[in-house]
């Protein structure tokens, strides 16, 4: 899927005109914000097995990559850091590998374990799923709460959003990072905090 980049924070009518595009190709959408409230065990369980499993993943994929070259990726990473030998470069691999690993244990359940759980007033005839994550389409390594809509529920925060790169309040909460999807294909995600949006070119 070609996409293209937007870094204009768009504002009003050229937002709104854009989020009613991307209306017409979306199936649903997801919204997130950052999350300090209470989870239980086993959903705090499950958000850190699947960071592991990315984090994993990604690692070894890093490798594989540079093995074969892949997309020149090898080419690329020994024109920026002069690797001597495939060792010197799996060293470097492993210093990231170290630094994921120090993001994911910095997160402990210890943290919400006696919290309240936060109220919201979320439509729950529009929702879809509802997750903890430290992995969203944007973003990674934070606690996030991950609202997944159908679209009906789409109007709403379409009204809420003034800037495209800034917060919302929306449901009763302070709502970011609005992603939105046709079946499991990404059409559009905007990343709130660094100031960019990603949508598919075949929005017109």
């Amino acid at each position: 899927m070609k996409e293209k980049y937007i870094e204009i924070n768009l504002k009003r009518k050229a937002l709104q005109e854009l989020l009613e595009q991307v209306k017409l190709k979306s199936t649903s959408f997801s919204i997130v914000r950052y999350y300090n409230g209470y989870m239980s065990q086993e959903e705090y369980n499950d958000m850190q097995k699947k960071f592991m499993n990315k984090i994993v993943y990604e690692h070894e994929q890093r490798i594989l990559d540079y093995q074969n070259n892949l997309n020149r990726y090898r080419d690329e990473l020994n024109s920026l850091f002069h690797f001597i030998d495939e060792k010197e470069a799996l060293d470097y691999f492993d210093e990231l590998f170290n630094q994921e690993l120090e993001v994911y244990e910095n997160c402990q359940y210890c943290e919400f374990e006696n919290q309240e759980p936060i109220v919201s007033d979320i439509p729950i005839e529009y929702l879809l799923k509802k997750e903890y994550t430290r992995m969203t389409p944007v973003s990674i390594g934070p606690v996030f709460e991950m609202f997944t809509f159908s679209m009906a529920a789409f109007d709403e925060v379409m009204s809420h959003m003034k800037k495209l790169f800034s917060p919302y309040k929306v449901f009763g909460g302070e709502f970011e990072d609005l992603c939105c999807y046709n079946g499991e294909k990404i059409i559009f995600k905007v990343c709130t905090h660094e100031d960019y949006a990603i949508v598919s070119e075949d929005i017109n």
